[in-house]
């Protein structure tokens, strides 16, 4: 008798929403009950942050999109492990894993969506031939995960036959954020914020997280607050010109393009807003982080953010791709800071009480005892148990 083998076929080996997903599960799992095994499709900083902490990891690059070859290295791995079932994260992955765990003959497959297909910043083609593979294939899927309503939605509209399958599991945040506190003085001391106040964003310097319209709300903004700054955490393609976009505005001096950042929380400590001004968004991360933490919260209408924040309530709202509306949504914040401790603390409580990791965990957990209910209950399953059971119901 021994846990059953729990495999999380990644995204990526980056650090975005869909590791830290993983990242808080391997951590709550019971391991009594799930032996978890982490497989990436490309080397990366999530693979060494993983491996560091113990989670057993290996490597099948799945690109490019068809590679016969990936999918016999996969099909291998599955059998060689004796996974007994297959969490897949992402168009790509849960293309492959459903394909894979039907060859090595996994008894239970969860796909899980973390952003809307419609995206992607794929050619109309490749986001084609995605729908139809995730069509074709969705009959080796035994559930359907979707991280918020609003990616529930597209992926009913896509494909109606999934409805059965599916469920929604919010993302959450460790209990640790609500007590964090963080370096306040220490970062903006480092960023030379000096008095004025300071905006922060978190994300990858990507198109998808609309940092240009940002900058565009940034003049508007310095002519109120001369000694303004605008930090911008994250590595990402985008950088060198997001920076010749400040120049352009002329708002090169006040914004701080520091990188990837490990001691996170000390820079939600030393902002005044955090800004998330993205076109497209699963159930991010960020603005958990953020409300967790007490911070006050701009962020763009889009996606699963309206689930999170609530405008006029716990944060405010703004359409994407609009900077004049993002200036002003700022600018009310800055001007009020009553009004801003208001809803930051109201968007607190509403994470406490909806979206933490101890509710995700649970809720994925128990998602998996659906798919297989010879799980449920059971402390210890012998390898090969599950599926005869299966079978048999």
């Amino acid at each position: 008798m021994k846990p059953v083998v729990l495999a999380e076929l990644a995204g990526s080996a980056g650090y975005g929403g869909g590791e830290r997903y993983l990242e808080l599960l391997f951590d709550r799992l019971d391991h009594c009950r799930f032996a978890p095994l982490l497989i990436c499709p490309e080397p990366g900083p999530f693979v060494e942050k993983m491996k560091v902490k113990g989670i057993p990891t290996d490597m099948v690059q799945l690109a490019p999109l068809f590679n016969p070859f990936a999918l016999m290295r996969l099909t291998r791995l599955l059998r060689r492990k004796q996974v007994m079932i297959l969490q897949t994260h992402g168009a790509r992955a849960n293309v492959y894993g459903r394909l894979a765990a039907w060859l090595a003959g996994v008894p239970c497959v969860i796909s899980t969506v973390h952003n809307s297909i419609r995206d992607y910043d794929v050619s109309r083609v490749k986001r084609w031939i995605y729908r139809r593979l995730l069509r074709l294939t969705l009959p080796w899927a035994d559930r359907v995960i979707c991280v918020s309503e609003a990616l529930a939605q597209d992926v009913r509209a896509d494909c109606p036959a999934a409805v059965p399958l599916m469920r929604t599991v919010w993302n959450g945040v460790d209990s640790v954020w609500f007590s964090a506190r963080g370096n306040r003085n220490k970062i903006r001391k480092e960023c030379g914020a000096g008095e004025g106040p300071v905006l922060l964003t978190v994300a990858r310097l990507a198109n998808e997280k609309g940092h240009r319209f940002l900058i565009q709300a940034l003049p508007g903004l310095l002519d109120e607050w001369t000694s303004l700054v605008c930090v911008f955490v994250g590595e990402g393609e985008s950088r060198e010109t997001l920076l010749d976009l400040a120049r352009e505005h002329g708002v090169d001096q006040s914004c701080r393009f520091v990188g990837s950042k490990d001691d996170v929380v000390d820079w939600y400590a030393a902002a005044d807003v955090v800004v998330l001004p993205s076109l497209s968004e699963g159930f991010p991360f960020v603005v958990l982080e953020a409300l967790a933490m007490s911070r006050p919260v701009v962020a763009t209408n889009v996606n699963g953010v309206p689930e999170i924040i609530h405008d006029g309530c716990t944060g405010l709202l703004v359409p994407p791709r609009n900077s004049k509306a993002l200036e002003a949504a700022l600018r009310t914040l800055l001007r009020d800071p009553c009004l801003a401790a208001r809803l930051a603390k109201a968007g607190q409580q509403e994470v406490a009480a909806r979206f933490t990791a101890e509710k995700m965990v649970q809720h994925t957990v128990e998602v998996i005892e659906e798919a297989m209910p010879a799980l449920r209950g059971s402390t210890h399953v012998a390898h090969g148990q599950i599926a005869i059971e299966k079978e048999a119901a």
